[in-house]
């Protein structure tokens, strides 16, 4: 019997993880808060698209997101998850 590995990603957590109706969006080297209807995004852009798309989205154009030396020093992060118990990754969730 052939023995079968672990995916060793991180599952990312989804759109559909959240439960909340408001997706709270904040970054502080940029000083911006803003609140997005979760119910919107999910029908622009589905119920599987994880929060790391969605930063990544939200972040187009800032220029701490790829630095000159190719590291990421975005600070955009979603208070909302850990308000409600999730991560970026549901293996973080306790």
């Amino acid at each position: 019997m052939s023995s079968i590995r672990k995916n060793t990603y991180e599952d990312p957590t989804t759109l559909r993880d959240f439960r909340g109706s408001v997706v709270s969006v904040e970054c502080i080297a940029c000083d911006r808060n803003t609140e997005l209807d979760r119910k919107t995004l999910v029908k622009q852009y589905g119920a599987s698209f994880t929060f790391q798309q969605l930063r990544r989205r939200l972040s187009l154009g800032c220029p701490r997101l790829i630095s000159e030396d190719g590291v990421d020093r975005c600070q955009t992060r979603f208070p909302c998850l850990t308000e409600n118990g999730l991560s970026f990754s549901k293996e973080d969730t306790p």
